[in-house]
């Protein structure tokens, strides 16, 4: 007979310092998001207390800014060896941004803030990224619950609060987001971070089929902004031609049969073809701000090409807006304006860079929706709420991705 004495079970072995860290990075950088997030319903119109609004969110922003420089800093080595070229493309894109200030306004504050626009997406894909090396289950655990707290957000804010929120009292949903353009592209980011979620096995079909019509309900409907709707086609666009070999010639070749039947009634006269004036007021304005812009450009010498003319400059009253001074509305246009060729062209490498931190590829679909809507009006890269949620996305396609990579090489 065994007389050995039953030996308690182990407590556990202690959890290692580099885990207990980046649980706590983890939390810090998703805690950071969430209270971005939480303070944008008091940037939506009419403002009631500007300053105030305004100071809350300035520290959700710093708050989430001091998480990823702590992040980038403890993580400095395995961010040199996989993505290098962060630490080189996000500085000159600065160099340049604060160069055009010397030589024009000096609005040093807003130009800062204008780039970290651009650039904390980029730094949070880095940072998020190495933590879902060494913590996959809570990233992943914390990706689903920002996709739950962000659908509470959009149901409460269509049930609890008044559509007067939106463009001076138009008949749109309301929404909780900062904006009817920004809650818009929100749910189009959440929408391919539901999608690959799914790809990976961590959302349930019904669930996304679901979450996609309430999607395609809200964009293309009840908050009727165009640029969502460009941005969502641009994105499934992209997405189905890598899903599918055919797709590229099948896109071909309705495009050719497309051009070729619209040619016969065009031959005879039977489409009306618009007016520059419809032109102008089908496209809000835009193309005659775009003509007025490439005006400007084109009487610009050759500091202000490479420089630009500073920020702020691309503020006009135009001759359709002509009750309050706009921007271009495509951000590419604004910041060649503002920034010229060296600042456009640091913009554009930062998102080159973007695209490299992720397997090839698996950034297209989702950078589309965010070029797409940048080109078409001011886009996802300008909307904090919505471009935060980017690298969220892009993590999640990075995870699917490598499922199906290592599915196809099981035997």
């Amino acid at each position: 007979m065994n007389m050995a004495l039953p030996v308690p079970a182990s407590a556990g072995n202690p959890i290692p310092f580099e885990t207990r860290v980046a649980r706590g990075f983890c939390w810090a950088l998703f805690i950071g998001l969430w209270g971005k997030l939480a303070v944008s319903v008091m940037l939506t119109q009419p403002v009631i207390d500007a300053e105030g609004e305004s100071s809350l969110n300035r520290l959700a922003d710093m708050v989430l800014l001091a998480v990823l420089f702590s992040g980038l800093l403890t993580y400095a080595d395995a961010i040199l060896q996989r993505a290098p070229l962060v630490l080189v493309a996000v500085p000159l894109g600065m160099a340049s941004f604060m160069t055009t200030e010397v030589l024009t306004g000096h609005n040093f504050t807003t130009a800062i803030f204008e780039y970290l626009k651009i650039v904390t997406p980029v730094l949070m894909s880095v940072v998020l990224m190495r933590l879902f090396e060494r913590e996959p289950e809570l990233v992943l655990r914390l990706l689903r619950a920002t996709l739950g707290l962000v659908w509470v957000a959009v149901v409460g804010g269509l049930v609890l609060l008044p559509p007067s929120l939106n463009r001076g009292g138009e008949l749109f949903w309301p929404v909780y987001f900062a904006s009817l353009h920004t809650t818009s592209y929100l749910i189009v980011v959440c929408a391919g971070l539901s999608l690959y979620l799914y790809e990976a096995g961590h959302l349930g079909r019904r669930l996304l089929i679901a979450l996609a019509l309430f999607s395609v309900l809200l964009v293309f409907y009840g908050w009727g902004v165009r640029t969502s709707m460009v941005a969502a086609v641009a994105f499934g666009a992209v997405y189905l031609v890598q899903a599918s070999r055919m797709a590229p010639l099948a896109f071909f070749v309705l495009t050719a049969v497309g051009l070729a039947l619209a040619f016969v009634p065009l031959l005879f006269g039977l489409i009306h073809l618009p007016s520059w004036d419809e032109m102008v007021e089908l496209s809000s304005g835009r193309v005659s701000m775009w003509l007025q812009k490439i005006d400007i450009l084109a009487n610009s010498n050759l500091l202000e090409w490479l420089f630009g003319h500073g920020e702020g400059s691309d503020w006009i009253v135009s001759e359709v807006w002509w009750w309050s001074a706009k921007d271009s509305h495509n951000d590419f246009i604004r910041l060649l304006n503002q920034q010229g060729l060296l600042g456009l062209g640091g913009v554009l490498l930062v998102l080159a860079v973007w695209a490299r931190i992720f397997p090839p590829g698996v950034a297209a679909p989702l950078l589309a929706a965010l070029v797409a809507s940048t080109a078409f009006s001011n886009g996802i890269m300008f909307r904090p709420q919505a471009s935060l949620l980017m690298p969220l996305a892009l993590v999640a396609a990075a995870d699917a991705w490598q499922r199906r990579q290592a599915r196809s090489a099981a035997p």
